[in-house]
């Protein structure tokens, strides 16, 4: 038997659309402060349900559905995933289960660029038998795994500290399966789960940080996979500065001797000139990037809008690289002066 444990806070969700996927599977649901609506639908069909008044902390009604379970598998959604295909292969500890969003908004587009880099990701882990993380939103686990390891932890990213323990422990993690997956359709609410994200990534990081650091195969190329905002700061880092074009821009108005319009003609040439060229590293960058992303996508049938590749790459990956830089800045501030941090709508 296996067991699919369904995390809920508050609404319905596709919970009703995921019993009719998951028949033969133990059911089991983790609902925090619960509308009548999924209340009712436990009640009908008889469901098994650790159910709170109050918010718990995801980690901790997880833990408290895990020990109702009585499946060898567990199998963990979120009530805003909806499951299209189950694919567990024999050889392996846990499944990364692949994520997409349905999109309808622009900032749904854009996220789902995220995901498709999130699979390459994990992809790209399993090549190196190791993992930098799961996502909450679908994935599976052996229970006697999940036991030795002791169970989801207090952390803010219960999902990445998992993740991370099952590389650290030399358990296998592999790809595989399909589910439809919610993301924020504006900016306010993106921006709030994403410090969250960032948040709770930062504290799995520092944690680990003596462990991820030995291993450059693997985290490097995530990073690039992860932010691709990087590849552009990268490129403005290692390109050759003209030292005497930067002399010349700045000697050049002290030259009085020189005609009016020849000397602004100089000028704006330099300036023309080192624009140029970072413009032009930057675009090359895109361009090849782009080709990677599509060759990519179509090789493993991931749906993308292509036509949103430049916002993504010139204005939505920057601000998510900054959101992390920023975060990982904060959390080191916390831990060093020894308090704990806060969220939001967001129970720890």
């Amino acid at each position: 038997m296996n067991t699919a444990i369904i995390a809920a806070h508050g609404k319905l969700g596709f919970i009703k659309e995921n019993l009719k996927r998951l028949e033969g599977f133990e059911i089991i649901i983790a609902a925090d402060e619960p509308e009548d609506e999924l209340l009712e639908l436990i009640e009908k069909h008889n469901l098994k349900a650790t159910i709170s008044k109050e918010r718990r902390g995801k980690w901790k009604a997880l833990n408290d559905a895990v020990a109702m379970a009585n499946g060898d598998i567990l199998l963990f959604l979120d009530s805003d995933t909806r499951i299209v295909d189950l694919d567990f292969p024999e050889d392996f500890d846990a499944i990364e289960i692949r994520k997409e969003v349905n999109p309808s908004t622009a900032m749904e587009k854009l996220a789902n660029i995220d995901y498709f880099n999130m699979l390459l990701a994990s992809k790209l882990a399993t090549k190196f038998n190791s993992c930098l993380g799961l996502n909450g939103a679908a994935f599976a686990i052996k229970k006697d795994v999940l036991m030795k390891l002791g169970g989801f932890r207090r952390k803010i990213n219960e999902d990445t500290d998992l993740g991370l323990r099952l590389s650290l422990n030399g358990y296998r993690v592999n790809t595989g399966g399909k589910a439809l997956t919610k993301s924020p359709s504006n900016l306010k609410d993106w921006f709030a789960q994403r410090e969250r994200w960032a948040l709770g990534g930062a504290e799995v990081l520092i944690e680990n940080f003596a462990s991820i650091i030995k291993k450059p195969k693997l985290w490097v190329p995530s990073l690039f996979l992860l932010f691709p905002a990087l590849i552009g700061f990268l490129i403005n880092l290692l390109l050759p500065n003209n030292v005497i074009l930067k002399i010349l821009y700045f000697i050049l108005p002290l030259m009085l001797f020189l005609p009016h319009k020849l000397l602004v003609l100089a000028l704006l040439a330099i300036f023309e000139w080192q624009l140029m060229k970072n413009m032009l590293a930057i675009f090359i960058s895109f361009i090849l990037w782009s080709l990677v992303v599509v060759y990519l996508s179509k090789k493993i049938n991931y749906t993308l809008n292509f036509a949103y590749l430049p916002l993504y790459f010139f204005f939505y990956s920057p601000i998510w690289t900054i959101v992390s830089a920023a975060s990982l800045i904060k959390m080191l501030l916390y831990r060093l002066s020894g308090r704990e941090i806060r969220l939001k709508n967001w129970k720890i």
